[in-house]
């Protein structure tokens, strides 16, 4: 079987923003706002994206994640019929869709929880709520107490373990798959779902649709505890994540290294049998080019991204070296709404840069699929590891430093430096540019 996934080059729309809907919903009648995504098609072509992730798209009454209707795409970006269409054109321009699933809560207007509102110890949905308790009042007044995600009461959770509540989210999913023919989905919170009920879902999605996808939002913990062929496809390397700033911030590059040989070593990596999520930034931290502390910075992290196993996933604008800080004003500083063509008329260096890293990604089986080893590293000095699949090898060199490097490669085939675009003549004597790097291929 074709695993799609381990070809993915993944971009993250967080769609509200992206489409400049309001961040609260009025409950007026639908505005077809997510057609602003249609624009940024011959983008994604050009950039060699083949999986587009949306954030959560159904009716909810702010970001998304305060679910009210599982089935009706939120009024704010249109009508289900606009996203069935919009899944289709993707589709046609072989993009994969893969959406936000907000399984553990939902938002107060949920239906059920409005009955358990309405009709207290009477509600046919008491029992798909986690730790309802009645005989006192919270904090937004009700006569009741519940278990919510992260103490927010905005967001009360789910009982996973009522069949009932599980069999109404499958469903849900199995409407999502039969309309509009999505291919996989992002669990948010998963490390706070029932792990009977990812087995379940993986089980219902393998059956509803061959080679459908599940990745977990896990930041914290052990991603062995979700990941297998019964539960989960993929999950969100934090770990990564930070790993690749800080030792750039740092300069300490061994913090990356560690991070890397721990996760993914060939001969005792201990994530070697699934491809997680990499990411830079998204709609929960700060925009990289807001954390790196030298814009230079941006270029090694992202030829990182796009060489280290596991899928690589961009946040939507970021390609841009656009700025934005978490908390500010709603969180519209790292969620904007972008006008595409008007980002594409600025400075590109990065984006021209990253353009080229999707390109070689694409085109080499040993940075999809292949095995990871770490080569060398030193203190100021370039950082080198080698990734290898059947006869193909890839040898990744960066140098996050404000001096010039020269190393030498121990390996007598020829080689041809993918991101410079000049063959190897002297292995025992190979420059590396100050803040810069080199990917070199077999031939």
């Amino acid at each position: 079987m074709n695993k799609w996934y381990e070809d993915a080059i993944m971009y993250h729309f967080f769609t509200f923003g992206a489409c400049n809907a309001p961040f609260y919903n009025d409950k007026s009648a639908p505005i077809s706002r997510i057609k602003e995504i249609e624009k940024w098609i011959p983008h994604l072509k050009e950039m060699n994206i083949n999986v587009v992730l949306f954030s959560p798209l159904f009716e909810s009454i702010s970001h998304g994640y305060d679910t009210s209707d599982y089935y009706k795409l939120d009024s704010r970006l249109g009508t289900n019929e606009d996203l069935k269409e919009l899944v289709h054109l993707l589709h046609e321009n072989g993009i994969k869709v893969v959406l936000d699933g907000v399984f553990n809560h939902c938002g107060r207007n949920f239906f059920a929880f409005k009955d358990v509102l309405e009709h207290k110890e009477s509600s046919q949905y008491c029992s798909w709520f986690s730790n309802l308790k009645f005989g006192e009042y919270n904090e937004k007044g009700d006569p009741f107490t519940y278990e919510s995600w992260a103490g927010y009461l905005d967001l009360p959770k789910y009982n996973l373990n009522d069949n009932n509540m599980k069999d109404y989210l499958y469903k849900a999913v199995g409407y999502w798959i039969d309309y509009f023919n999505i291919d996989g989905l992002r669990l948010d919170a998963a490390e706070d779902l029932n792990h009977t009920f990812m087995k379940e879902l993986r089980e219902f999605t393998t059956w509803k649709k061959n080679n459908f996808w599940l990745m977990g939002e896990i930041v914290n913990g052990d991603y062995r505890n979700y990941c297998s062929n019964e539960k989960l496809h993929s999950a969100t390397n934090y770990e990564l994540f930070k790993g690749i700033y800080s030792s750039h911030n740092e300069q300490n590059l061994f913090e990356i290294a560690y991070s890397l040989k721990r996760q993914f070593d060939k001969n005792d990596g201990i994530y070697n049998y699934f491809l997680p999520c990499n990411f830079v930034d998204n709609h929960d931290q700060n925009r990289l080019a807001s954390l790196v502390d030298k814009p230079q910075y941006l270029y090694t992290i992202y030829i990182l991204l796009f060489t280290m196993v596991g899928m690589p996933s961009i946040y939507y604008g970021s390609e841009f070296a656009i700025e934005g800080i978490k908390g500010i004003d709603l969180d519209k500083h790292i969620r904007p709404f972008l006008d595409i063509n008007d980002l594409k008329s600025k400075e590109k260096a990065l984006y021209n840069v990253i353009k080229k890293l999707t390109e070689i990604r694409k085109n080499s089986l040993a940075l999809k699929k292949g095995t990871y080893e770490e080569i060398s590293i030193e203190y100021h000095k370039s950082f080198i590891f080698k990734r290898e699949f059947y006869n193909e090898t890839v040898y990744v060199i960066i140098n996050p430093n404000d001096n010039e490097d020269n190393i030498y490669i121990n390996d007598d085939r020829t080689f041809y430096d993918a991101l410079n675009e000049e063959y190897i003549n002297d292995k025992n004597n190979i420059n590396i540019n100050k803040y810069w790097g080199r990917i070199l291929i077999s031939k």
